[in-house]
């Protein structure tokens, strides 16, 4: 009893890929978010010079149909991807590992395994994806019945010691490649018979005094003495759906090609089974070492095997990805990735708005600003350091460009430095060349964005902006600054409204996106040069440090909720006419809440107003008159307005608005009827 000998079986290692791991976090962040249902997976491996006894997994693995690589087999799996490292901790894994069993087995007794002999080779991974860390702790199993042990009746015979070898490879070679993970050689020298035949030609209509000529093939990625794991699938179907066969001499042939293609290493075993096996109460057996040897979890850190620009985009997507798996589903965040932002100004807003833009998952932003970094820049502009001011050469659009670049690699940031023209801010002969330059340059930057942020410091640069936005049909989002307020708004669009897609709300007046008023429709004088005969005071910015981060989120929320509502600038506006009215009747929303037109905010008392006024027929910045001069003449009309912006007031007929407001009416006494509690105080 002693000189039995018992074949054992080279367990499988498994070969994660990081391609694998990258998958599965985007699968886990775009798809699964909080479901984790277990998900399909396909594995292969090779009997091509194999190397230990590899089964690999990559990134192919998630596809809905297996893609194996050329000389691999495919293997069937499933992934078990826990939400928290307790859920990954706490599963029964005993409990797990016999519910694959039992799949396998079923697969066995239905036949499934015999069409599609790839069945037998089965894994599954159990997983946590820490996506904040870059880490994945996983434990994978190949599951296989705790069947009784194979006796080994002669040492392993290399295929090529065995006379007439050259039949068994010609037969073999017939088959095609797919079909070579399991088969079965019959081959009767009596006969001259040597076949492959299919497990289901062989084992559906057995035939015992056949089988005594038979030889079971499988392919076999182990290199060891010992056959692969997986051929103790393989003895489990043959016993089970043949168990004539137990206690009988069997010949198993483990197929291993060399780097030429051939036959020659293959091994036999003999090999014989005393005793049937109980398949109702049989256990099972498969979990994989760790590196220590030890039954126990691992972990892939991808943390440093990605490149950092990489690295980075995926830890930004992070928190706006998970925002769509409880808060916001329905949350598009590729339309904020492809949409392209152009920001007028690079100063306190500038800095602040494109933060905040990259936080958004914004990429694309274009800066222009003609300052230079000065030492009281930094602690207000969040782009710029002390050591920016100390160069005393740093532009601020540039020196913002490249430090955007350097919080987010994978955004796209252009900076330009030139002079905004203004109207009122006379442009001399000598820089007329220059002024051309820089209209031609923000002309083309204006059509190649889709939104334009109005950030700079005096009302008049914020003139061009404005119409060009109107005239190109661009999203034009502003903000100002008082010491304490600000002011935060969305320009009308100039795009036409197709179709009645507004709601009317019983208790709300509204203003359709087309409808809305610009910066510029409440004013009834045009912007002059707003920094001549001004103090030092009154030329800068001088405001609380809060209220330029405040205004600055509140642009670029306001900018996002415009952009996931269906009309996007041409959402309508909804205003009550009284704060009671604002209170009780609730105002329509898009996906992230209201789309008010403006918000006028104050420190003062910490309070917030929505209003919402409609296009100004007469605006010196949107209106028809305005725009159909720009069209028609071009840079001639601008220069023209930039001499003396008395030319804009007399073309949208401001002036005469300004006749009637600088006349003084004499009103006669007689002509107002006083009531009688006047008289009595006039008597008083």
């Amino acid at each position: 009893m002693s000189d039995i000998k018992i074949l054992q079986f080279a367990p499988f290692e498994s070969f994660v890929s990081p391609t694998f791991w990258h998958k599965l976090a985007e699968l886990k962040l775009d798809y699964d978010r909080l479901s984790d249902t277990k998900r399909s997976i396909f594995g292969y491996y090779t009997n091509r010079k194999a190397s230990g006894c590899l089964l690999e997994v990559d990134y192919s693995a998630y596809n809905s149909e297996a893609q194996t690589p050329k000389f691999s087999h495919l293997a069937h799996g499933n992934i078990y991807n826990k939400n928290t490292i307790e859920e990954f901790k706490a599963l029964d894994k005993t409990a797990l590992l016999v519910d694959e069993g039992k799949q396998l087995l079923d697969d066995m007794r239905s036949g499934r395994a015999l069409s599609d002999a790839s069945l037998l080779t089965r894994f599954f991974v159990l997983s946590f994806a820490d996506l904040k860390c870059h880490s994945y702790y996983y434990w994978i199993a190949f599951p296989c019945p705790l069947t009784p042990a194979l006796e080994l009746l002669s040492p392993a015979t290399k295929l090529k010691e065995i006379p007439n070898n050259r039949n068994f490879v010609e037969a073999i070679s017939v088959l095609p490649a797919h079909a070579q993970n399991f088969f079965i050689l019959h081959v009767n020298e009596q006969a001259k018979v040597c076949e492959a035949l299919s497990l289901t030609a062989a084992l559906s209509d057995f035939d015992e005094q056949r089988a005594q000529h038979y030889i079971y093939c499988f392919a076999d990625p182990s290199e060891y003495e010992n056959p692969a794991w997986l051929m103790r699938n393989y003895v489990a179907l043959l016993f089970q759906k043949c168990p004539t066969l137990i206690g009988k001499s069997l010949k198993f042939l483990g197929l291993r090609y060399d780097q030429q293609m051939h036959l020659d290493n293959s091994l036999i075993w003999e090999v014989r089974q005393a005793e049937a096996c109980n398949y109702e109460q049989v256990q099972f057996v498969g979990w994989e070492a760790n590196r220590n040897g030890k039954m126990g979890p691992r972990m892939a850190n991808m943390r440093d095997s990605m490149d950092p620009a990489k690295l980075a985009e995926n830890s930004v997507n992070l928190n706006l990805k998970l925002m769509k798996w409880r808060l916001v589903p329905d949350l598009d965040l590729d339309i904020l990735a492809k949409t392209k932002c152009l920001l007028f100004g690079a100063g306190t807003l500038g800095c602040a708005v494109a933060r905040n833009l990259l936080s958004w998952g914004f990429k694309h932003i274009t800066l222009m600003d003609n300052g230079k970094v000065g030492y009281s820049n930094p602690v207000r502009q969040s782009l710029y350091t002390h050591s920016d001011a100390v160069a005393g050469n740093c532009m601020k659009a540039t020196t913002a460009a490249a430090r955007l670049l350097e919080i987010n690699p994978s955004a796209v940031t252009k900076g330009y430095i030139l002079e905004i023209p203004m109207p009122g801010h006379t442009v001399g002969e000598a820089l007329r060349p220059q002024t051309e330059q820089h209209l031609q340059c923000i002309e083309e930057e204006v059509r190649a964005h889709d939104v334009i942020f109005l950030l700079t410091d005096s009302r008049e640069s914020r003139w061009l902006p404005t119409l060009l936005g109107a005239a190109n049909q661009k999203i034009v989002m502003n903000a100002a600054l008082g010491f304490d307020s600000y002011l935060v708004m969305r320009h009308g669009s100039t795009r036409e409204l197709p179709g009645d897609c507004i709601k009317d709300v019983e208790g709300l007046k509204c203003i359709t996106g087309q409808q809305l008023g610009c910066y510029f429709c409440n004013d009834v004088t045009a912007p002059g040069n707003s920094l001549k005969d001004r103090t030092l005071d009154q030329q800068c910015t001088v405001t609380r440090p809060g209220v330029s981060n405040i205004a600055a989120s509140y642009a670029v929320e306001l900018l996002v909720a415009l952009l996931q509502h269906p009309l996007r600038e041409l959402a309508p506006a909804y205003y009550a006419n009284s704060r009671q009215q604002t209170t009780e009747v609730q105002q329509p929303e898009g996906l992230l809440g209201i789309l008010p037109h403006s918000i006028r905010g104050m420190l003062c008392n910490f309070e917030n107003i929505l209003p919402a006024t409609q296009k100004f027929a007469q605006c010196i910045a949107c209106s028809e008159r305005v725009l159909a001069a720009y069209r028609s003449e071009g840079h001639e009309f601008l220069f023209k307005t930039f001499e003396t912006a008395k030319y804009l007031e007399d073309l949208t007929g401001i002036s005469d608005f300004k006749r009637l407001n600088s006349e003084i009416i004499d009103f006669d006494d007689n002509e107002f009827d006083m009531s009688d509690n006047d008289d009595d105080d006039d008597d008083n």
